[in-house]
């Protein structure tokens, strides 16, 4: 028996299916690849646990990147400069419990709080270590991650999340996947064959618009999730986090993306 039961709304029309291939339209797991990009360590399993634990039963690949280092998660004066790999560790515990191996979870690293700055692409300054190709900033990072994976569902939280580092995340990672299919900065891969799909998940706030796919998890399915979210003991708000999670019920959300692409063709009834 399937631990995840699925339901997609398409005009106004709901389907019910307990396989994920059935509900994505795929049909063979082997060619898909996820990517989900999370702006703290923590944030997709909280948005999208059970859907990275479906994905995996079903035999598809996922990876993870983690956007910033967590330097400003600490919850004590002792942890204030050692906060960094403590997450660093809890965050390999968790996609672990998840089904993500340690090498399928990668950082791009920027500093946790300070993403407004390292919006875009410019050259790299003396001793910034981060930087890929000579480069530093968000799009330079996602493109070469978006290339490197290649996948064909991409995953963030919603633009409508009131933290500026998910927002900053979500906005960034829409044009890097234009990015990423195109020509340009050819130093940083081959381009993608396709632009990828892209699901928003929400974290801490509600999404944008209401979401299209819903999944309902078996009681061990949901446990494993809240187990995972609770490896972040370093985060002493996290009990809450779990106990809010267990109190709404095993249920996850994504809402399909379609990208605001232009052409005059969508405007030219208005003046006939």
């Amino acid at each position: 028996m399937s631990q995840f039961n699925f339901t997609r709304i398409r005009d106004d029309v709901k389907t019910r299916t307990d396989r994920l291939d059935e509900l994505l339209g795929f049909q063979d797991a082997a060619k898909e690849r996820w990517l989900l990009v999370s702006p703290h360590d923590d944030d997709v399993a909280i948005g999208g646990g059970m859907w990275i634990d479906a994905a995996v039963q079903a035999g598809v690949r996922v990876e993870v990147i983690i956007v910033t280092d967590g330097r400003m998660g600490y919850c004590s004066p002792q942890e204030r400069h050692t906060i960094v790999p403590i997450r660093c560790h809890e965050t390999y515990k968790s996609f672990e419990m998840l089904g993500v191996p340690a090498p399928q979870v990668q950082y791009i690293g920027y500093p946790d709080g300070s993403l407004y700055d390292l919006q875009g692409r410019r050259a790299a300054r003396p001793g910034e270590t981060a930087a890929i190709e000579g480069y530093m900033g968000l799009q330079n990072a996602m493109t070469w991650h978006l290339r490197r994976v290649r996948p064909n569902r991409v995953f963030v939280p919603s633009s409508a999340d009131l933290h500026p580092d998910h927002r900053i995340t979500h906005q960034e990672l829409l044009i890097s996947i234009f990015h990423a299919a195109g020509a340009i900065w050819p130093e940083l891969g081959k381009p993608l064959d396709a632009v990828s799909t892209l699901y928003d998940m929400a974290v801490y706030s509600d999404f944008i618009e209401p979401p299209n796919l819903e999944l309902r998890g078996s009681p061990q399915a949901f446990e494993k999730k809240l187990k995972a979210i609770g490896t972040y003991v370093s985060q002493a708000q996290i009990e809450h986090v779990v106990q809010g999670l267990r109190d709404a019920g095993p249920y996850e959300y994504l809402r399909e993306v379609a990208f605001p692409v232009y052409s005059p063709l969508r405007y030219r009834s208005l003046f006939e």
